[in-house]
C-alpha cells in the first residue's frame, strides 16, 4: 500500500476473455498506463438441455448476451488509451503456473486488477501479497462465485444486483471489501441490461479504487457474511429457461415496478458510458 501519492504505479490486469472483460481493460487503460494484461480463456460448461425449450433458451440467452456485449465493446474500443500494454493469453487455470507467476514477478507490479478469471490459488496469492484487487459483479455477502449478476435476477432479488471491489484472499469472494454499490434499475431493463450494469458499475468502482490507492486513501470493511457459493455447473439451461419465461411473461417487468415502489427507479440514458474529456464514465 503506498504511503502517499503514487503517480506512476505499475498496474497489471488479469481478466477473462469475453467481451465484457475487454470493456474492463479498455476503460482501465483509458485512465491508467497498464504494464501488462493477462487474458485467461473463459471456459463454460456445455450441459445437455433436458428439453427442446431448454435448448432454445440456452441459444437465446447466449446469442442475446453476445449482441449486447459486442455493442458495449464497440464503444469502449474507441476510447483513447494511455499506452499499448503487452498481452499474454493463458488457458483456464494457467495463471497459477510457475512460468506466468515468474513473468508477472519480473514486472514487479504495484497493483493487480482482477476480473473474471478462475480462482487464484495459494502460490499466486503468496507471490503478490496486498496487491490483488478483484471486481466481483455481485454482493459477496449474498452471492459468491460464478455468474453472481445472474442469480439475483433468477431469484427475483434485484435489490442485490451490485458490484464490489474486494481484496483477494484464499477464499472465494471472501476478502475485505473496499467498495460496494447497488446498480440503478430502470423500468426498461431486461435480463441483458441487468447483467451488464454490474460490469459497467464495477469497472467505474475499480478506477475509483485505483485512484484512492494511489493517494493512500483506501479503507476496507470486513466481509461479515459469506453469501451462497454458486458454481459454473449451477448455470444450467433450466435456470436460463426460467429467466426467459420470467421476461416473456412480464414477471420481470412487474418485479421492476415493485422495486420502484420500494426503493425508487431512476430514469437513465440508454448508454451510460459517456466520455467527458479524459473520463470514460
Amino acid at each position: 500500500m503506498p504511503p502517499g501519492i503514487n503517480k506512476n504505479p505499475k498496474i497489471v490486469i488479469l481478466a477473462g476473455s469475453d467481451y465484457r472483460h475487454q470493456f474492463f481493460i479498455h476503460h482501465l487503460n483509458t485512465h491508467f498506463s497498464i504494464s501488462e494484461v493477462y487474458i485467461e480463456k473463459s471456459d463454460y460448461p456445455s450441459p445437455t438441455p433436458r428439453s427442446k425449450e431448454e435448448s432454445i433458451a440456452w441459444d437465446w440467452f447466449f446469442r442475446r448476451r453476445e449482441n449486447y456485449e459486442k455493442k458495449l465493446v464497440a464503444r469502449s474500443s474507441r476510447l483513447p488509451s494511455k499506452n499499448k500494454p503487452g498481452t499474454t493469453y493463458a488457458d483456464e487455470g494457467e495463471l497459477d503456473s510457475p512460468d506466468i507467476i515468474a513473468q508477472i514477478k519480473k514486472n514487479n507490479p504495484d497493483f493487480i486488477a482482477v476480473f473474471g478469471t478462475s480462482v487464484l490459488k495459494e502460490p499466486f496469492l503468496k507471490s503478490f501479497p496486498n496487491r490483488l484487487f478483484n471486481l466481483h459483479i455481485g454482493d459477496p455477502e449474498f452471492y459468491r462465485g460464478s455468474s453472481c449478476n445472474f442469480w439475483p435476477i433468477h431469484q427475483e432479488k434485484l435489490q442485490h444486483m451490485s458490484a464490489t471491489i474486494h481484496r483477494i484472499d484464499p477464499g472465494i469472494d471472501t476478502g475485505t471489501i473496499l467498495v460496494r454499490q447497488a446498480i440503478t434499475l430502470s423500468r426498461r431493463d431486461n435480463e441483458q441490461t441487468l447483467l451488464l450494469k454490474p460490469v459497467k458499475l464495477g469497472t467505474k468502482l475499480m478506477i475509483e479504487t485505483i485512484r484512492r490507492w494511489q493517494t493512500g486513501e483506501l479503507r476496507s470493511t470486513p466481509n461479515f457474511r459469506q453469501g451462497k457459493l454458486f458454481k459454473k455447473s449451477d448455470f444450467t439451461p433450466k435456470a436460463i429457461l426460467e429467466v426467459k419465461q420470467m421476461l416473456e411473461s412480464g414477471r420481470l417487468k412487474i418485479h421492476l415496478q415493485t422495486q420502484s415502489s420500494l426503493v425508487g427507479i431512476k430514469k437513465e440514458p440508454a448508454d451510460i458510458t459517456i466520455q467527458e474529456g479524459a473520463r470514460s464514465f
